[in-house]
C-alpha cells in the first residue's frame, strides 16, 4: 500500500528540500507529488516521468504557434513536464534507482524543451503580428535562459576542469587563487544538516518577486493563464500590430531575461561569489577511488 501524501513528501521532498527553487518551493513540492503517489499505485518507473517530460514538452511547443485553444494546450502539456520533471526523480527516490545516466539525458531534455518553447512562442508571435522582427523576443528569452543556466554551472565545471580533473601538483595555482589549503588526504565531509531543512529564501520582497516573475517554470503558469484570457477576451491592435496576452507576456520576457541575465552576471563576478562558490566546490570535494582502478 502506497504512503499517504504527508508521509511520502516527508520521505521525498524533505531530504532534498534544501535545493528547491522558488518553482519547487511555490508549486512543484504540491503539484508533483499527487501525481507521483498515481505514478507508485501503477507501479510506473521513473523512466516513464523522464521520457513523459520530454514528449509533453516538445508535444506542447508544437501546439503554441497555433494559437487560441491549441496554445492554450500546448502550454498546459509545458507544464506537464516541468510536473514530470518533479515525479521521476520522487519516484526514483521512493524505489531507490536513482542513476546518473538519466540525469545526463534529463540535462539535454531540459534544453531541448526550453529551445523549442521560445522559438515556437516566436513562431506565434510572428504569425499573430505578421511582423518578422517580433522573432528577435524568443531569441534573446532563450539566450538570457541558456546563458543564466551555465553561469549558474560555471564554478563546477572552472572547478572540475582547473583542479578536480588534474594531476596533483598541477592545480597549485588554482589552490593558491583560491586561499585554501592543500591537501594529500581528503578532509572530513562536511556535516550533514540535521532534521527537515527549511525552505530556502529569496532575499527580501523585491528579490522575490523578481525571482518569482522570471523563473522558467512558474512562467509556464503565466502564459497558461494568459493563453485562457486571450481565449475569452481575444486579441487587440497596438500601434497597427495585432497583439494579445500571450504576446505580450512574451515580450517582457524578451526583454526582462537578458537584463536579469546581464544583472546576476555583473552582480556575481563583482560580489566574488564566483570565487566563493569555486572555493567551497573544492575544499568540500574528495578524492574517489572507482572499482577496477
Amino acid at each position: 500500500m502506497v504512503e499517504s501524501l504527508a508521509e511520502l513528501r516527508r520521505r521525498l521532498q524533505e531530504p532534498v528540500r534544501r535545493y528547491n527553487d522558488v518553482a519547487g518551493m511555490l508549486v512543484g513540492d504540491w503539484v508533483s507529488l499527487p501525481v507521483t503517489r498515481t505514478f507508485l499505485k501503477l507501479g510506473l518507473s521513473p523512466t516513464v516521468g523522464t521520457v513523459g517530460m520530454l514528449v509533453c514538452g516538445l508535444a506542447g511547443a508544437a501546439l503554441l504557434p497555433l494559437g487560441g485553444g491549441p496554445a492554450a494546450l500546448g502550454f498546459a502539456l509545458v507544464f506537464l513536464y516541468y510536473v514530470l520533471d518533479c515525479v521521476d526523480g520522487e519516484v526514483a527516490r521512493y524505489h531507490g534507482v536513482e542513476k546518473l545516466e538519466w540525469a545526463f539525458h534529463e540535462f539535454f531534455f531540459h534544453l531541448l524543451v526550453k529551445s523549442a518553447f521560445f522559438v515556437a512562442l516566436g513562431v506565434l508571435a510572428v504569425r499573430t503580428t505578421g511582423e518578422l522582427w517580433t522573432f528577435a523576443f524568443g531569441v534573446t528569452a532563450l539566450l538570457a535562459t541558456m546563458f543564466h543556466k551555465f553561469l549558474r554551472d560555471a564554478p563546477l565545471a572552472v572547478v572540475c576542469r582547473s583542479a578536480l580533473l588534474r594531476r596533483p601538483g598541477e592545480a597549485a595555482w588554482v589552490v593558491r587563487a583560491l586561499g585554501v589549503d592543500d591537501e594529500d588526504e581528503p578532509s572530513a565531509p562536511a556535516a550533514e544538516p540535521q532534521g527537515p531543512t527549511p525552505y530556502p529564501s529569496f532575499g527580501g520582497p523585491l528579490a522575490t518577486l523578481r525571482v518569482m516573475a522570471l523563473n522558467f517554470d512558474l512562467s509556464l503558469l503565466y502564459f497558461l493563464g494568459a493563453a485562457l484570457v486571450d481565449l475569452a477576451a481575444g486579441p487587440w491592435t497596438v500601434v497597427g500590430l495585432t497583439v494579445d496576452a500571450k504576446l505580450a507576456l512574451y515580450a517582457f520576457y524578451g526583454v526582462a531575461l537578458p537584463l536579469h541575465f546581464v544583472d546576476n552576471y555583473v552582480t556575481y563576478a563583482r560580489g566574488g561569489r564566483f570565487l566563493r562558490d569555486c572555493r567551497q566546490l573544492l575544499t568540500q570535494s574528495h578524492r574517489f577511488r572507482a572499482d577496477g582502478d
